[in-house]
């Protein structure tokens, strides 16, 4: 368990993830370029809201953003919260650390052609039990979640 220290300023950073799946009952995964946190490693899309933006309209920017495609319908599975995956391990060069608030969308409508952005250096339709990595931690429990969705979404 990751001690978090109480001296450590921490502020929340609130985020969105989408979790779409194919016809298939495969994951779209992106793999992050090296202009972004974390290179080399694979993860949902998504990213932060940004200001005057909600939670869908967040989920819709992002996903077109990083794939290109256009979410036509949305699930909200969950809202991630857990320190001990979603408080950043490095601060900003302000000093302080984020705490993702994030919510998680399944995503089983959408439209268009996969046409990733410069955030993404690889992308490929996954299998839930066979996941690529390295991968971001916290994003195989969000997938799991996903495929055991039962249409009630939940606070983790």
């Amino acid at each position: 368990m990751r001690q978090l220290s109480a001296t450590r300023r921490i502020r929340p950073i609130p985020a969105v993830n989408a979790v779409i799946v194919n016809g298939e009952s495969k994951v779209l995964l992106t793999r992050r370029s090296s202009r972004v946190r974390e290179p080399g490693k694979w993860c949902l899309p998504g990213g932060h809201l940004d200001g005057g933006e909600d939670w869908i309209a967040a989920l819709r920017r992002e996903v077109r953003e990083e794939t290109g495609l256009s979410v036509l319908r949305e699930e909200l599975i969950g809202i991630y919260s857990d320190p001990e995956l979603t408080v950043s391990t490095e601060p900003s060069a302000d000093g302080w650390h984020g705490q993702y608030v994030v919510a998680c969308f399944l995503v089983r409508s959408y439209e268009g052609e996969v046409a990733p952005n410069a955030e993404v250096c690889e992308w490929g339709w996954f299998s839930a039990d066979d996941l690529p990595s390295p991968m971001l931690v916290s994003h195989p429990i969000r997938i799991r979640d996903a495929f055991r969705f039962d249409g009630t979404a939940f606070v983790r």
